[in-house]
């Protein structure tokens, strides 16, 4: 990583109850290693979930498992500083206060139907507790009930998709557009061209045609634009070491902290790597010759 130079630049933040997004470029960097990004992301950073369910009393309509799987996939939020890997913990991943969060729920209907939903999950760490309020769990008939204790530990998205910090992460390569007005034989065909651009990413000024402000923060190009245009009019091309990203966090972990944990893991493993390396002899190999007569 030495003398490797990044350029990040954040252009859109949406941060509201029910969403976390985040929009990037990522500069300076070849596509094998934002793709590593990516995966360091989606497979490496742990975040906290459900991971066993004892039930006690489950009256609805639901199978235990079914209702163990809904419990599962609710992003609860992540302190990585007070809990451990179950592979990492001192208690050999039996489960313990420092690799596991306890949570309880018991609800009760009586002489009406009700909903139990995420916050009837009462744990006994105030740090642990569901991202979001009004995850329906499961309905409940009259004079029935529902009753259990769950508990919940560290994973990463590799072993399992419910540990995965963002709901989704994707990259593409920031686009790259010439335009030749010399193509073009008089302005009514450069509003001609303007008409038909379904991008909005072309204006004119001093009657060429140039391109809007930030025109690669809008739609996907593709090269059916410049059919629209004469032969040679407008050519579309790629930045090979620049990106766009497009993240979208599922409310475990902050975005902020997801990127740098997973930079953090990144590098940690390129230095297992290298002391690997260091270790292996490596036996030189000798091509076999076979004498033949002439």
């Amino acid at each position: 990583m030495g003398g490797l130079i990044l350029k990040i630049e954040v252009f859109e933040r949406v941060q509201t109850e029910n969403l976390d997004m985040v929009k990037f470029v990522l500069d300076g960097v070849s596509v094998e290693l934002a793709n590593a990004f990516r995966r360091m992301i989606l497979t490496e950073v742990p975040t906290m979930a459900i991971n066993e369910v004892l039930f006690v009393e489950n009256d609805t309509v639901l199978y235990d498992e079914m209702i163990a799987h809904r419990l599962g996939l609710i992003p609860l939020t992540t302190d990585l500083k007070n809990y451990n890997l179950p592979e990492e913990c001192s208690c050999g991943g039996q489960g313990c206060t420092l690799c596991q969060a306890q949570l309880m729920c018991e609800v009760h209907a009586e002489n009406e139907q009700i909903s139990v939903y995420s916050r009837d999950l009462e744990s006994l760490d105030p740090k642990i507790h569901p991202v979001n309020e009004n995850y329906l769990i499961a309905k409940l008939g009259k004079r029935t009930s529902l009753v259990f204790e769950a508990f919940a530990q560290l994973g990463r998205g590799k072993d399992h998709a419910k540990f995965q910090p963002v709901c989704s992460i994707g990259y593409k390569y920031f686009p790259k557009i010439t335009i030749d007005n010399s193509k073009f034989k008089d302005e009514s065909e450069i509003d001609e061209f303007l008409l038909k651009d379904h991008t909005k990413s072309f204006k004119k000024e001093d009657r060429k045609l140039v391109l809007v402000k930030d025109y690669w923060k809008g739609p996907d190009f593709t090269d059916s634009i410049a059919h629209h245009a004469p032969p040679g009019a407008i050519k579309f091309d790629f930045e090979s070491n620049k990106f766009v990203f497009t993240v979208e966090g599922t409310g475990s972990l902050p975005l902020k902290e997801v990127f740098s944990k997973a930079i953090e893991i990144f590098i940690e493993k390129l230095d297992e790597f290298e002391e690997q390396l260091k270790s292996v002899e490596i036996e030189p190999i000798i091509p076999k010759v076979s004498m033949r007569k002439l």
